[in-house]
């Protein structure tokens, strides 16, 4: 009928030609850095569409779709490096980003080791779509909404004494490209979906401490048991919080959370891995592959082929091939993480550990991280091996990667009595050498839980913790 408006289609991400168009796009960036006197050239780049929700104290502050792409250009001249990026299309865009680009390498120092990686063969080709489910690369405004009132009203409990400061719900759909002068042409697809809620448990002139959880999923269909999973354990945690009375200062075992453990624990490790860190003279972990530097009980993967969790990809920032890669084996260093630059210092390849965006040159990071469980058992097993002491879920303070040095204050902390938990207890502090105490490993659990869908950890109980109440 006339005048009758006409529904607009919602737009599909299909993802094969989001990346011949990121390919397409990143090759002419290239040809033009290369034409215009560049030795080398890399261009990554990023297509997405996002869908998002964010509530705050408790009500619906903002909803939107963004739609968006960057390339960015590294070049070496003369062994000087320059990097530029755009988020604009067209041949104009591209020239301004590609003398940029030169320009700001004619001003930097030479540096011997400037100089990208060569082309390696990569899981499924140039990279696949594997890491997509169009569920939820496809998701509508409507079912993300949805989603995100679920999850605050499921966080509220039905109980009044529960705050929601913060919640939000994300589905990113995005395309990545890389191209480069030496043979690298590689793409990939990815699709996830977040949830996080922020808040905490107040009762009269009772304040419980905040509490944080969320999750990041490729499955729509896994999506509402997350967001059960996630209210629950923040409605929980947060009511646990109220009627904190004071610890009892000590020395001794002390049980971490899976996320407190990857806080405190295996991040400086982490750090120490670098190999930049090691070259620079930063790490104190220089010159011990193969020596013991944690419990035998302790083993760290790398492993961006488990989808299960955010960073899982086939190739890095600057398209090596990336896979299960072991840092820690049974307490002894089995190796350190090179990107190019890392890898060119010593004349060996990349361990595919180049990490960032299109918006910044390639750092070196870690991707997927599982620390491995034990033989303890569940986390009550552990609380029983302890008896009496205390349990971190969350940690807020220092750690120095350099000595190991950390101390803080333990947060959404219980006191173990008996074997079971007995009360919350007020901010207190801990302290230790991270490099120390990790040899000092009595148990962790069977089973490595999913810490907001970035990494995997199981609950550890390590001794000779310095426990000072407040």
């Amino acid at each position: 009928m006339p005048g009758t408006a006409t529904a607009r289609p919602r737009e599909v991400f299909d993802p094969v030609r989001a990346e011949d168009e990121l390919l397409e796009r990143s090759q002419q960036l290239l040809d033009r850095a290369l034409a215009l006197g560049a030795d080398e050239a890399e261009v990554c780049a990023a297509g997405w569409r996002s869908v998002s929700v964010r509530f705050e104290k408790g009500d619906l502050k903002l909803a939107q779709v963004d739609q968006s792409s960057t390339l960015g250009l590294r070049v070496f001249r003369g062994k000087r490096l320059g990097f530029s990026s755009t988020n604009q299309l067209g041949a104009a865009a591209a020239e301004s980003c590609a003398r940029d680009a030169l320009a700001l390498a004619a001003l930097a120092p030479p540096d011997l080791h400037n100089a990208l990686p060569a082309a390696r063969p990569l899981r499924g080709g140039r990279g696949g779509t594997s890491l997509l489910d169009p569920s939820v690369a496809d998701v509508p405004v409507d079912r993300v909404l949805r989603t995100g009132l679920d999850l605050v009203e499921r966080s509220k409990a039905g109980d009044p004494r529960l705050s929601i400061d913060s919640a939000g719900v994300e589905a990113t759909a995005v395309a990545r490209a890389i191209v480069t002068s030496r043979g690298i042409r590689a793409s990939e697809s990815d699709a996830q979906i977040g949830c996080s809620v922020f808040g905490m448990a107040i009762d009269g002139a009772d304040v419980g401490g905040f509490h944080y959880t969320g999750d990041s999923l490729r499955s729509l269909a896994e999506v509402d048991p997350a967001v059960l999973a996630a209210a629950r354990e923040f409605s929980e945690v947060s009511l646990g919080n109220l009627g904190a009375r004071r610890a009892t200062s000590y020395t001794g075992p002390v049980l971490f959370s899976p996320d407190a453990l990857l806080e405190i624990f295996v991040s400086p490790i982490l750090a120490a891995a670098s190999a930049i860190a090691v070259q620079r003279g930063r790490s104190p972990l220089a010159g011990k592959i193969g020596s013991a530097v944690a419990s035998p009980a302790i083993t760290i993967l790398d492993d961006p082929t488990d989808r299960t969790l955010a960073g899982a990809s086939a190739f890095d920032r600057e398209g090596q091939p990336c896979g299960r890669f072991e840092i820690v084996d049974q307490g002894q260093l089995a190796s350190y993480l090179y990107n190019g630059y890392a890898a060119a210092v010593e004349g060996r390849e990349s361990t595919g550990h180049a990490s960032g965006s299109p918006r910044s040159v390639p750092g070196l990071a870690t991707h997927a991280v599982s620390v491995l469980g034990g033989s303890g058992g569940a986390r009550r097993d552990l609380e029983r091996a302890l008896g009496r002491g205390l349990y971190v879920q969350r940690f807020s303070g220092t750690v120095d990667p350099a000595s190991g040095d950390f101390s803080g204050v333990a947060k959404s902390a219980r006191w173990i009595e008996g074997g079971a938990v007995a009360y919350p207890v007020k901010e207190t502090l801990i302290g230790g050498n991270v490099f120390d105490l990790l040899k000092r490993v009595l148990a962790l659990s069977s089973q490595a839980e999913r810490c907001s869908g970035e990494a995997r950890a199981p609950y550890a109980l390590l001794d000779a913790v310095a426990v000072t109440a407040g």
